[in-house]
């Protein structure tokens, strides 16, 4: 009874877990409970078992067969010269021994693999368990999940006999001989035994590897009998959860892509989150080129530099080019058996997918594995293709963002360009105050948002000059006290005029403030140290060197160098010394030249 109630509840859990990742939740609290009474199950039926019984209908091995004779049928009734071990006639006093059957701690795919380990071990030299799910990515029917034992490649149970077994439901029992060196006289051959399991839509193998002499065969299929229960159970709560934390993973991606507004971040979390929902070792984001000819590599884990700089695929060639220009995914799990540079990387399996809405093509999604034989199951390549859609659609959304903010900047500059003309001695000063705002900002390691914020404070910070007092601009005597008074009004003004405009609102303190000297003694409000903001103090060098080295009516240009030692001059006084230390550092790697300009 407790075993019809465990398939009727892990069937509504498996319906639950491929009708929607929104239900994934419902889904793997359907196969827990499923898994429990699966557990009760088999205990009883391990206790209630008094005598040795036949092996039910369909495990009997279909074939036993060696890699160099081909298929051999196994009777289900044996000669009476059968070796022990073998099923004999119904009426036969000999019996095999009972095999000894250990009952995992838990329903966890690992538990179950090495609770099978130890009861196959009663049977022969049993020396791994691999338990496979039957719903590969791709052209891969089966992908392991779990393992238990000892790894060696050579004895790995070949994908060909597990899809074989799953597709006939028939347990299959094969045998090879390892390669020499491998392993000692003794244990020359190797057997393998593959017994399927099903739990609704839900299908999968375990697989027994032996060395050495050939297994008991009927204690296997009594011992599988009694697991196939708990194989199934385990496979579905391991399903149910991989769902669930793709669904919810995927959820918060969605609202992480959505508040990026950088392509650039867009790629980088999106790859960031394609390696952690597969395990995968290594990948890419390829983005078609601005000649929209080419895909090139704008954002990569795990791959050389020469690799990455390199790059270029035309769409229709080799992985990414045929995902690119045919829209679909593409898994590729032979790599170890081809000489290519990915498999000189370590790289044994990889999966494309294409970066695409339903406005076409944007590029491709590239994950590799180094994991044997595979990593990528039906609901890992499913999980990519929704992260590569929605890596789309917030990638088109930042580009829009990026294309207006280009407009909105340029607007900017043409705006403070319009003004620069009313001074006849300022001409190319507005660029060459961008430029070592910008230089300052990345030498200081300020973040991009306030870095766009100081360039735009840069390029607007004398706006309220002719408003003050245009005359003074070009007057080639000392100035009055009320000329002064009302030349140091000008950042008022500035930032009076930006704080009308919500999207200046940060830049506003920038240019109120970078008059202000770093004793106290400057203007508008005579703050001194870091209570002066940090985009002001680098405003307030970046505008006097430039000031320096220009042309006014009064005197001459300095020269760099002479500037460079008044800067040094009033470190400490006028000028913030880690900002004057930052100028020196990309003065001295002479990063600071602007082309057209005196510096």
């Amino acid at each position: 009874m407790l075993i019809v109630i465990a398939f009727v509840l892990a069937g509504v859990g498996l319906l639950a877990a491929y009708g929607a990742f929104a239900y994934a939740s419902a889904a793997l609290a359907f196969a827990a409970l499923a898994c429990l009474l699966a557990a009760g199950a088999v205990v009883m039926m391990d206790r209630s078992r008094r005598e040795p019984k036949p092996p039910a209908p369909g495990v009997t091995p279909a074939s036993e067969t060696r890699h160099t004779a081909g298929p051999a049928s196994v009777p289900s009734t044996p000669p009476a010269s059968a070796p022990a071990g073998v099923p004999g006639p119904p009426d036969s006093v000999a019996r095999s021994p009972e095999p000894l059957v250990v009952m995992p701690e838990d329903i966890e795919a690992s538990s179950v693999a090495k609770a099978l380990l130890k009861s196959a071990a009663s049977t022969g030299n049993a020396v791994r368990v691999t338990i496979w799910r039957g719903d590969g990515a791709g052209d891969s029917a089966a992908v392991p999940v779990a393992l238990a034992g000892q790894y060696d490649e050579a004895l790995v149970t070949a994908r060909e006999s597990v899809c074989a077994s799953i597709e006939k439901g028939t347990a299959l029992l094969e045998s090879l001989t390892v390669a020499a060196g491998g392993h000692d006289e003794s244990a020359a051959t190797a057997w393998h035994y593959v017994v399927p399991f099903a739990l609704g839509e839900i299908t999968g193998a375990a697989g027994v590897d032996f060395l050495g002499e050939r297994p008991d065969l009927e204690s296997l299929n009594r011992i599988s009998a009694v697991y196939r229960l708990p194989l199934a159970a385990s496979l579905a709560l391991e399903i149910a959860r991989d769902e669930s934390d793709a669904a919810h993973t995927l959820i918060d991606t969605a609202r992480e892509l959505a508040r990026l507004l950088d392509p650039d971040a867009v790629v980088r979390a999106s790859l960031a989150k394609a390696l952690d929902l597969t395990g995968g070792q290594s990948g890419s984001v390829m983005l078609y080129d601005r000649s929209g000819v080419d895909l090139r590599i704008v954002a990569a884990v795990g791959l050389p530099a020469d690799v990455v700089e390199s790059t270029a695929v035309r769409p229709g060639n080799g992985i990414a080019g045929w995902v690119a220009i045919s829209g679909q995914p593409l898994v590729v799990e032979d790599l170890p058996g081809r000489q290519t540079p990915a498999r000189s990387r370590g790289t044994r399996s990889a999966v494309s997918v294409p970066i695409a809405d339903t406005d076409g093509v944007l590029g491709v999604l590239n994950v590799g594995s180094s994991d044997h034989p595979s990593r990528f199951t039906a609901t890992e390549l499913e999980t990519l293709e929704a992260l590569a859609h929605q890596t789309a659609v917030a990638l088109r959304n930042a580009r829009a963002v990026a294309s207006a903010g280009d407009l909105y900047f340029d607007t900017l500059r043409a705006l403070a360009l319009a003004i620069e003309t009313r001074d006849p001695y300022a001409h190319g000063g507005t660029d060459r105050v961008m430029h070592y705002t910008s230089l300052l900002a990345a030498e200081m390691g300020v973040p991009a948002d306030e870095t766009r914020a100081l360039e735009i404070a840069a390029m607007l910070h004398d706006i309220g000059m002719p408003s003050s007092c245009e005359e003074a601009l070009s007057a080639d005597r000392p100035l009055s006290t009320v000329e002064h008074g009302l030349i140091t009004m000008h950042p008022v003004i500035a930032a009076e005029i930006l704080d009308q405009a919500p999207a200046l609102r940060e830049v506003a303190p920038i240019v109120y403030h970078h008059h202000e000297r770093y004793d106290g003694t400057g203007y508008v409000e005579g703050l001194s140290g870091e209570s002066i903001p940090l985009g002001s103090r680098i405003l307030c060098v970046a505008d006097a060197f430039v000031a320096m080295t220009s042309d006014r009516p009064y005197r001459e240009a300095l020269s760099d160098d002479e500037a460079v030692k008044e800067l040094l001059k009033g470190s400490g006084t006028q000028f913030d010394p880690e900002v004057v230390d930052a100028f020196l550092a990309i003065h001295a790697s002479r990063s600071d030249r602007v082309p057209g300009g005196s510096a």
